[in-house]
């Protein structure tokens, strides 16, 4: 028979099954894509079998052995089954990127497509009609690929970039590109774009089964790309580093999904020094001590970690610091970090300003409040968790109910104990009030000085009047609050509670004919004379 022209690595469309009308009638092949592993004959069979690992894994029905013979390997493999033999016929290539934007902005349409795909946008921000038609078709079409410079050809039957030129010359504008999900196989072509779309400063390849050959060679590639995307492409770390080496002007990177569990590489200031926002979501990543290799990175501003295996964060301290100086956004979602000294370890990280650890084991029997405030109180410095914005009120409350939950947990303890375990505890002390200094009794009568913890919560009913004397309060609540809270933070905490615009506060006691107003801003309610089950009053001042 003919030879096949196919060889390992090509990237392929396999017919799977008809669609037919309610008649029988085929209206369409439906298919898939694959990549070709092996081109031969297999025992027992006759003629010539090619070999493919499918995209969706579940598909196949081997991963490449069949009766005690291997022959071929998958890439996917911790899939089962991931590869099926089939015969050439059932197999065809995809298009040129030229030939797949034609296609796509310029062809036939039906209504649909019409509908979302009938412009596109001018630099002048006029937009053109992408479906053509009249006589004058061929000028307009032109003028439409003239103008491109955002093409989305995802999930597209591309195969290659054509001849050298093509592309420079129908399209010279693209600036974004999105090649993701297509039948792209080959860096090396994927490469050949960096002389023909130089205004290029985005390319997304993600999911896609490249064969990579080629990455480690020198020199410059995509001078002006500031954004690559290599989600699902089953891309190993070395390889990325010798990627974004080459790229001078790389500021965002995207490799996300790539069973990645390592991050060491070379020279990771060369290949990564000028990195802003690195994602590596979905991984395998499980050891700290991997991601404080990106510490020295000067630029890197935000890194999102989300869904991989990390079970703790590296405990830090004044002297031993973190590193990554430039970093202000950590995503950490959905990893098995376990305590709250792993939060507590992000303090050290001094420029962050968002993060994100829902989903994390630490959180698991808090409901979404009693978590979000818990960070909040650990964070100083947060302005943004889990999405949603920091209000002042949120880390008012935070913060102060934190600093009970230490106070009422660490009676009769030792200072330093209380901060080994509490790093912010002195911080909230010097903002809510002083704490108590006691003076325990040594052995052999001896006086041993110690600072320890008091006693120091009190339990208050706190009512909201419209006036003193007015028998029904428009709000009431019971909270406990630390006895060195000045009375200053009590204003504050106050006028959240009950949304007024200013508190004046007044003290109740059992036996008082009159209420007695707390003036003294800078005491604390133990020096004001609140005592455990009093009753406070507020008005709005």
């Amino acid at each position: 028979g003919v030879e096949s022209t196919l060889r390992p690595s090509d990237r392929v469309l396999v017919s799977c099954r008809d669609v037919r009308d309610g008649d029988g009638k085929r209206k369409a092949l439906v298919w898939e894509k694959a990549t070709v592993r092996y081109v031969g004959n297999v025992d027992g069979q006759n003629g010539t079998w090619i070999g493919i690992e499918w995209d969706s894994a579940e598909r196949g029905k081997h991963d490449g052995e069949v009766g005690g013979r291997r022959y071929f390997s998958c890439k996917k493999t911790w899939a089962p089954a991931p590869a099926s033999f089939v015969r050439e016929k059932r197999l065809k290539r995809g298009g040129s990127l030229v030939e797949e934007i034609k296609y796509k902005y310029c062809g036939s349409l039906d209504e649909d497509e019409l509908e979302c795909d009938m412009f596109i946008h001018t630099s002048s921000n006029h937009r053109l009609p992408v479906t053509l038609v009249g006589q004058d078709s061929i000028l307009r079409q032109q003028s439409v690929l003239d103008e491109l410079k955002a093409v989305y050809l995802n999930g597209s039957n591309l195969t290659h970039m054509g001849p050298a030129g093509e592309v420079s010359e129908v399209v010279p504008k693209i600036a974004e590109l999105d090649l993701s999900s297509t039948l792209l196989g080959s860096w090396r072509e994927v490469a050949r774009l960096s002389a023909e779309l130089p205004r290029l400063t985005l390319l997304d390849i993600s999911r896609n089964d490249i064969d990579w050959a080629g990455s480690a060679a020198g020199g410059v590639v995509f001078a002006n790309l500031r954004a690559l995307v290599l989600n699902n492409c089953l891309v190993d770390w070395q390889t990325v580093a010798c990627i974004s080496a080459n790229i001078p002007n790389l500021r965002e990177l995207h490799v996300a999904g790539n069973r990645i569990a390592s991050l060491r590489c070379e020279d990771v200031e060369r290949s990564f020094g000028g990195v802003e926002a690195l994602h590596l979501e979905e991984n395998l990543i499980s050891d700290w001590s991997e991601v404080e290799t990106l510490a020295s990175l000067p630029r890197l501003k935000k890194m999102y970690l989300g869904s991989n295996l990390l079970t703790e964060i590296a405990r830090y301290s004044e002297e031993n610091r973190p590193g990554f100086g430039a970093l202000e956004t950590l995503f950490l979602s959905d990893n098995a970090l376990g305590s709250w000294a792993d939060v507590d370890a992000l303090h050290h990280l001094q420029g962050l300003k968002e993060v994100r650890v829902s989903g994390c084991k630490f959180l698991e029997k808090l409901d979404m409040v009693a978590s979000r405030l818990s960070v909040i109180a650990r964070l100083p410095n947060v302005t943004r968790l889990n999405g949603s914005a920091v209000t002042n009120k949120e880390r008012v409350d935070a913060e102060i109910g934190y600093l009970g939950e230490i106070l009422t947990e660490s009676v009769g303890k030792e200072i330093r104990e209380v901060e080994a375990k509490h790093p912010q505890f002195q911080r909230l002390l010097k903002s809510y009030g002083n704490i108590n200094k006691n003076v325990a009794r040594g052995g052999a009568g001896g006086v041993q000085d110690r600072t320890t913890i008091g006693k120091t919560l009190l339990a208050l009913k706190i009512s909201c009047v419209a006036a003193l004397g007015d028998p029904q309060p428009l709000s009431e609540i019971k909270k406990k609050l630390p006895s060195n809270l000045t009375l200053n933070k009590l204003r504050t905490l106050l006028q959240r509670l009950f949304k007024v615009s200013g508190a004046r506060v007044f003290l109740r006691r059992e036996g008082d004919d009159e209420p007695e107003e707390l003036v003294h801003g800078e005491d604390t309610l133990q020096q004001l004379g609140v005592e455990n089950g009093h009753s406070l009053l507020v008005t709005e001042s």
